[in-house]
C-alpha cells in the first residue's frame, strides 16, 4: 500500500491541523470549549464514568471493519454508545482510526445529541487519534448533532440493503393482502393490522431485548384469535423462539404478499421498509420518526392514521392500483443512489486524507443485505484487532 505525506497547517491556537481535522470540520465538528469540557467532565464524574468499561463477551455488537489500513469501522449505536470505538483496548488510544457511527434508533431530541456529544468528548480525551463521524438517518438528526459540535452526515443506513437479494420473483403466487416483517414487540404495533383480511407476519427475536418465548406465544395467540386470517410464518425452535429466516427466504415470503406494512411510531429507519420496496411491494406506513419516510414515494406508498381501519383501507387501495413491482423497485433504487454515493464519497475522502492510494470506483461494492454484522462483542473486537475486513470488498479486476 502506498502512503503519501499529509499536509498540515496551524489553527488559531497553534495546534497542528491535519486533513482529518478539515474533514471533521467540514462535517460540523468543533472542539469543546473549556467551559463545555468542564461541564462534561463533571457530569461524567457524577455518573460514575470509568475509563475502562467491563468487558463482557456475551454482549452483542453491531459493527464491521471496512478498511484495516487506514482503519475505518462502521458501527451501530446500540449498547455501546460509540459502537466499536467504545470497545477497543486502551493500547489503541494513539492509533489513527475512523469510526462511522450509525444510530439504530431515532436521535431526534436534544437529549440524545447532548448525551452522544458527552461520550464523544470523553472518548477523544483518552483516544486522541480517533475520529468520529455520525451517519444520521434524517436531516434533523444531522442538524442536532452538528449543533452540539459533532461531525455528522446525512446517510440512511437502509440504503445499504442489497437489491441482489431483495427483488421481485415472478414464480411466487400472491397469497396475502399484506405482510409485516417486525419483531414481536409492543412498539411495532401489530394490532394496527387487524383490519387487513389476509395478513402474514415474519418475526424474529432481538437478542438484546427482554422477549421470552412465553411473551411471543401469548402475543401470537391473542392476535390470531382476533384475526383468524392472519398467519405467523416463522417456525419455532426447541425453546419456542422463532427461527430467523435467511435473507433470500425473507424475500420469497415478501413476494407472497401484495403490500408491505410499517406500523411503528418511532424506531430507526427500518430495514424491512426498503426490503419491501426492492421486492416490488408498495408500502402502507403510519407517521413515524427514525428515517423510513425518506424512501417512501407517494406514487406507491400511503401514510395513514395509526388505526386498523385506515391501515386496511390503504392496503385495499394499493392492491386495487396493481402497481407494477418493477416500477416500485426501480424508483426505489433511484432514491437510494444518492445516499450510497454519499457514503462512497466519504470513504474515498477518508482514504485520501489517510494517504492511501486506493479509491472506490465501483457503483456499490457491498453485496450483503446488511453491511454491519451482529456478533458477540468479544468476536467483533478480536476481528477488528486482527484487521479482518468483513464489510467491504473490491474484486481484483
Amino acid at each position: 500500500m502506498i502512503h503519501s505525506r499529509s499536509k498540515s497547517s496551524c489553527d488559531q491556537s497553534g495546534r497542528q491541523r491535519t486533513p482529518a481535522d478539515d474533514l471533521a470540520s467540514d462535517l460540523g465538528f468543533r472542539p469543546p470549549t473549556s467551559s463545555e469540557l468542564t461541564r462534561i467532565l463533571l457530569r461524567h464524574a457524577r455518573s460514575g464514568f470509568r475509563r475502562r468499561r467491563p468487558f463482557s463477551r456475551a454482549t452483542i455488537l453491531q459493527s464491521s471493519l471496512i478498511s484495516a489500513d487506514p482503519f475505518i469501522a462502521y458501527s451501530g449505536i446500540t449498547q455501546a454508545p460509540l459502537g466499536l470505538a467504545s470497545e477497543l483496548p486502551w493500547r489503541w488510544r494513539n492509533r489513527n482510526a475512523w469510526f462511522l457511527l450509525s444510530p439504530t434508533w431515532s436521535l431526534e431530541g436534544d437529549f440524545f445529541a447532548k448525551a452522544l456529544r458527552g461520550y464523544a468528548v470523553m472518548h477523544r480525551l483518552f483516544n486522541p487519534g480517533h475520529r468520529l463521524v455520525f451517519l444520521c438517518n434524517t436531516e434533523q438528526e444531522v442538524a442536532q448533532m452538528q449543533e452540539v459540535g459533532e461531525a455528522a452526515l446525512f446517510h440512511i443506513k437502509t440504503s445499504v440493503v442489497s437489491e441482489h437479494v431483495f427483488r421481485p420473483l415472478d414464480d411466487v403466487p400472491v397469497e396475502f393482502d399484506a405482510i409485516y416483517n417486525a419483531q414481536l414487540r409492543p412498539w411495532k404495533r401489530h394490532e394496527l393490522s387487524l383490519g387487513v383480511e389476509r395478513c402474514a407476519f415474519l418475526y424474529y427475536r432481538d437478542e438484546t431485548g427482554p422477549n421470552t418465548a412465553r411473551d411471543e406465544a401469548a402475543l401470537i395467540a391473542g392476535h390470531t384469535a382476533r384475526a383468524p386470517g392472519h398467519v405467523f410464518i416463522n417456525r419455532l425452535d426447541e425453546q419456542g423462539f422463532a427461527v430467523r429466516l435467511a435473507p433470500d427466504e425473507v424475500n420469497a415470503e415478501l413476494n407472497r404478499a401484495s403490500v408491505g406494512l410499517c406500523l411503528s411510531e418511532v424506531e430507526g429507519p427500518m430495514f424491512a421498509s426498503v426490503e419491501y420496496l426492492l421486492a416490488g411491494l408498495p408500502v402502507v406506513s403510519t407517521p413515524s420518526r427514525g428515517g423510513r419516510q425518506h424512501f417512501l414515494d407517494n406514487d406507491y406508498c400511503l401514510t395513514v392514521d395509526p388505526d386498523p381501519r385506515s391501515v386496511a383501507e390503504a392496503v385495499a387501495a394499493l392492491r386495487a392500483r396493481q402497481i407494477p413491482r418493477e416500477y416500485v423497485r426501480q424508483k426505489t433504487l433511484e432514491r437510494m443512489r444518492p445516499q450510497r454515493q454519499a457514503f462512497i464519497d466519504l470513504l474515498n475522502r477518508i482514504l485520501a486524507e489517510a494517504g492511501s492510494d486506493r479509491t472506490i470506483v465501483t457503483p456499490w461494492p457491498f453485496r450483503r443485505p446488511v453491511i454491519m454484522q451482529w456478533r458477540r462483542r468479544g468476536r467483533t473486537v478480536c476481528r477488528a484487532l486482527a484487521g479482518e475486513v468483513d464489510a467491504f470488498h473490491v474484486p481484483e479486476d
